[in-house]
């Protein structure tokens, strides 16, 4: 009997059909260290699909090798590799909000076409914005520079300004992001009447100085004009440009949302990151810090759960949430317990203590992992507080809630954060940019000495990872860990030698413990079978050189998901 044609094909179809495999490509490599413990070093990876298929040598691949099409390729046989370096906290935005800025810094900087070279001192800083301004073309547009710092510069402010230019808006940008200082025409460019207007909490019209929420009313008018589509443009490929250059295959933007919403600034980030020329994936933890009325308060949590569902292929949104405690560092406005400042002043809160409490539990009893921006021991304490309260009423394993900065906080602080599963991406260029200054100034030399305790935190058995938030440091992963290994500043002054880890401990810190923070351990951070093909190329072996060459290792480039990318000089990836 014939079966009818219909149900010969459907059998066809149903038969397991033999698939073509993808030809397989062997890096071999001087060293491989892969950041596993179970297999430290390797001498050859292979992949294929962006993955990683094997990990070993050409002798351990023999099967794969047999099995399957492949090419060997020994380009990087004078060269060591290791897992693609993760920057998990930085502001892509807001960094190109800056890099559309003049640039007049306390310390050398190296960017994409300009270095910019020290400037300190008071009489040498208005020197240099008042030659800055009058070399500038722009007419009546504002000269907005980055990098200003009291304590470097000595106190400037709106009358100071004044006299660099009675007409034109001169804006200071203090070396964080958290301080601007104006003069009078800028005042009103931002559109305040300081005869007439109330000042917002925060600022200080007679001074010109507008700090953390103040400044977040300034910023109303200064975005539309710092992001015009091709000011995004350009700033965007040169954060792509460094990011790179840093040997960084995965960025965390720790902020989505301040300046376009939520959904705007992912379909940016697609069009910057989707493409293949970028060799980077960037992860988008939502910002959360701004309560909504009630009335609007669940629309607004749904949107977070919504986001979390816009996922793509290099455009990663999890379920996180980020919040803001106290003020920056840089300006010295971390909240500080006793003794508290040498001069007395306090510090300020982001996000009030009450408030920020009911925004953590709102996104915690949603299962949301938090990213906490803590700077102070005072700080410290609000956000442990709270996090134990929430375990107590909402228990939660495996929470991962995740501290970001930790400027000073204490031994005993750090221990209890360990008992509370607390995980820390901490910035170790405090120590570097500013130990000899705040031992001077503000926290005396015993607390400024031991700011960014990450020897205490990787005691306590926290995930510690290190992170720049460009541009509060260098988007360079090197640096980073260079500063932790060696606690050296930047006037050379060896501090609290007893909180150094070691170059192992400070290479996990950028790999695999980083991909933990964004609960990505199970994708990136080690070189392992079925991972992402990523991985940074050396030029030399970290092991092998003195801890104070760590920053100087050349890097070759990146292999992002199986393709190498090579840092070429003068171009961007």
């Amino acid at each position: 009997m014939r079966l009818p044609i219909f149900f010969l094909i459907a059998a066809t179809v149903c038969l397991p059909q033999a698939q073509a495999a993808e030809p397989m490509r062997v890096y071999t490599a001087g060293s491989i260290i892969t950041m596993d413990e179970s297999l430290p070093r390797a001498q050859a990876v292979a992949v294929a699909d962006g993955r990683i298929v094997a990990v070993g040598d050409l002798a351990s691949m023999d099967a794969w090798l047999k099995a399957r099409e492949h090419v060997v390729d020994h380009r990087f046989a004078d060269k060591v590799l290791l897992p693609g370096l993760i920057d998990n906290h930085l502001h892509p935005l807001m960094a190109t909000i800056l890099l559309n800025t003049r640039w007049i810094t306390p310390q050398r900087w190296s960017l994409p076409g300009r270095n910019v070279e020290a400037t300190r001192g008071r009489a040498a800083y208005l020197d240099r914005v008042a030659a800055a301004v009058a070399e500038s073309s722009g007419g009546d547009e504002p000269f907005i520079t980055w990098g200003y710092h009291e304590l470097w510069h000595g106190v400037v402010r709106r009358d100071d300004l004044d006299r660099v230019s009675a007409t034109r808006p001169v804006i200071l940008w203090q070396r964080s992001f958290h301080e601007i200082v104006v003069n009078t025409p800028a005042l009103r460019w931002l559109g305040f009447d300081p005869e007439r207007d109330e000042e917002p909490v925060d600022a200080d019209f007679e001074q010109g100085l507008f700090s953390e929420r103040g400044l977040i009313a300034a910023l109303g008018r200064m975005v539309p004009y710092l992001l015009t589509p091709e000011r995004r443009r350009a700033g965007l490929d040169a954060v792509r440009s460094i990011v790179h250059r840093g040997g960084i295959t995965t960025i965390a933007d720790m902020g989505v949302g301040n300046y376009f919403g939520l959904e705007e600034e992912a379909a940016i980030f697609r069009s910057v990151f989707g493409p293949e020329s970028t060799p980077t994936r960037i992860v988008l933890i939502p910002v959360g810090s701004r309560m909504p009325e009630e009335t609007a308060r669940e629309a607004w949590l749904q949107s977070f759960d919504d986001f979390s569902e816009a996922t793509s292929h290099k455009v990663r949104i999890g379920r996180h949430v980020k919040l803001m405690a106290d003020g920056g560092f840089f300006a010295q406005y971390m909240r500080m317990n006793p003794p508290g400042y040498i001069d007395g002043h306090e510090g300020k809160w982001l996000t009030p203590p009450a408030e920020l409490e009911t925004l953590a539990r709102l996104f915690w009893d949603r299962g949301l992992q938090l990213h906490v921006h803590v700077n102070g021991d005072e700080g410290m304490d609000v956000v442990l507080d709270i996090l134990e309260r929430a375990l107590t009423a909402n228990p939660r394993p495996d929470h991962r809630t995740t501290l970001h900065h930790v400027g000073f906080a204490t031994n005993d602080q750090l221990r209890r954060a360990g008992r509370l599963g607390v995980v820390i991406s901490a910035q170790p260029y405090y120590i570097w940019a500013l130990g000899d200054l705040y031992a001077a100034h503000g926290l005396g030399y015993d607390r400024a000495s031991q700011m960014s305790r990450i020897g205490a935190m990787v005691r306590n058995g926290i995930p510690t990872s290190l992170h720049s938030d460009f541009s509060m440091a260098p988007a360079a992963p090197l640096t980073l860990a260079w500063v932790a290994v060696n606690r050296v500043t930047s006037e050379g002054t060896l501090m609290s030698p007893h909180e150094r880890i070691t170059v192992q401990q400070a290479l996990r810190s950028i790999t695999i413990d980083a991909a933990f923070a964004l609960r990505m351990e199970d994708e990136i951070g080690s070189i392992v079978a079925g991972k992402r093909a990523d991985f940074t190329v050396l030029e030399q072996d970290p092991f092998a050189v003195e801890p104070m060459r760590l920053r100087d290792i050349p890097i070759w480039g990146t292999v992002f998901e199986g393709r190498p990318y090579p840092i070429l000089k003068g171009a961007m990836p």
